[in-house]
């Protein structure tokens, strides 16, 4: 008899689910049932349920909302729950108290080892989590090898995120100078991905260097934009698009430049990483652990020394001297590299072998 799983994501953690669970319910042998909770509708396929979250996030009343969902989806008559959520603090007391005594819970730990910018719920939300599960999906190699020596008793499997794909080009809203090597800086802007340094880097280029780049900075700024205005002045190598770009115009940016910034000072994993993968454009990326063990410096992207103006002046002045030949012998090498590493068919052999293991 076929094995059945409930999945379920909460609509923050769908981008992380959106392209392997589709892919498990045809190719993985178990029965999938694919819940997906949040308070906005999303629209994906016909794989999913979607189950609008009607209480913010700390209200009392989503205890028993949570207890009323797995009820009506019949959780005990599932082998096996996936849980891709948070929802702190009711989610998982609802989930403990409404299961099946025997059932396995297969945490996806999306956050593990603590970052200073993190608040203090996110922070007593994963302490819960790990204390009341015993299994977990981990997304890194870094975060694996941090999660097996501060909890050496609990059970968990490494499967990365899978490229990201946003289909083909729509759009041609973004000019760029074909003469130049283009650097891409792309999503949320944040304090931990060093914007601030990249910016200081392009426009301390020597002149040689600098009039061979143009970067794009592309995303939602969630700080003081005027700031970084300000730092720009009047650099011409240098274009801001501080807004939040629609999916539609992402396969433009991301075919249109030649390198993906990521000059970040700590990461997870990367959601932007992960798109530049599937479009096949190589990386310049600090040498942090979450970068380190999917970058091969020099082969499939470069590396620098994190928060070190002068490494990346280094990795950009390489990256500008690059031949036709050594820069298409590169795209080659990381198309090889996400093909065995970050396919759907690589990743989801992954959760498969786990999935096994669990429900032995």
């Amino acid at each position: 008899m076929m094995k059945r799983i409930l999945w379920l994501t909460e609509s923050w953690s769908l981008d992380t689910d959106k392209e392997i669970v589709p892919y498990l319910k045809k190719n993985s042998g178990y029965d999938i049932n694919w819940l997906v909770v949040g308070r906005n509708n999303i629209s994906l396929s016909d794989n999913y349920t979607f189950i609008k979250q009607p209480y913010r996030l700390k209200d009392f009343r989503l205890f028993n909302f949570y207890r009323s969902v797995l009820k009506k989806y019949h959780i005990k008559d599932y082998d096996l729950i996936y849980s891709s959520f948070h929802g702190f603090p009711y989610y998982y007391p609802a989930l403990y108290l409404t299961k099946g005594k025997q059932q396995r819970i297969i945490h996806a730990a999306h956050n593990v080892n603590p970052y200073p910018v993190w608040s203090l719920m996110l922070k007593i939300a994963v302490k819960l989590e790990f204390f009341l599960n015993n299994n977990f999906q981990m997304f890194s190699k870094h975060t694996a090898r941090w999660f097996k020596e501060h909890y050496p008793n609990k059970s968990f499997f490494y499967a990365p995120m899978v490229v990201k794909d946003f289909g083909k080009v729509q759009t041609d809203n973004y000019s760029v100078d074909d003469s130049k090597v283009n650097l891409l800086f792309f999503g949320n802007v944040v304090a931990n991905k060093r914007l601030d340094l990249l910016i200081d880097v392009v426009k301390e280029l020597p002149e040689n260097i600098q009039n061979k780049v143009h970067l794009n900075i592309c995303g939602n700024c969630r700080m003081h934009k005027e700031t970084f205005v300000q730092q720009i002045g009047d650099c011409k190598s240098i274009s801001t698009y501080f807004k939040r770009i629609p999916d539609e115009e992402i396969p433009e940016l991301f075919t249109k430049h030649q390198f993906f910034m990521l000059p970040y000072q700590d990461v997870a994993q990367s959601g932007p990483h992960m798109i530049a993968y599937n479009y096949n454009l190589p990386v310049i990326a600090s040498d942090i652990e979450g970068f380190v063990e999917r970058v091969e410096n020099g082969k499939n992207g470069f590396l620098f020394h994190v928060n070190d103006k002068e490494s990346l002046k280094v990795a950009i002045t390489k990256a500008v001297k690059m031949s036709k030949a050594d820069y298409q012998a590169m795209k080659d090498n990381l198309n090889a590299y996400v093909v065995e590493n970050y396919s759907l068919e690589a990743v989801s052999k992954k959760y498969v072998k786990y999935f096994k293991e669990v429900m032995r």
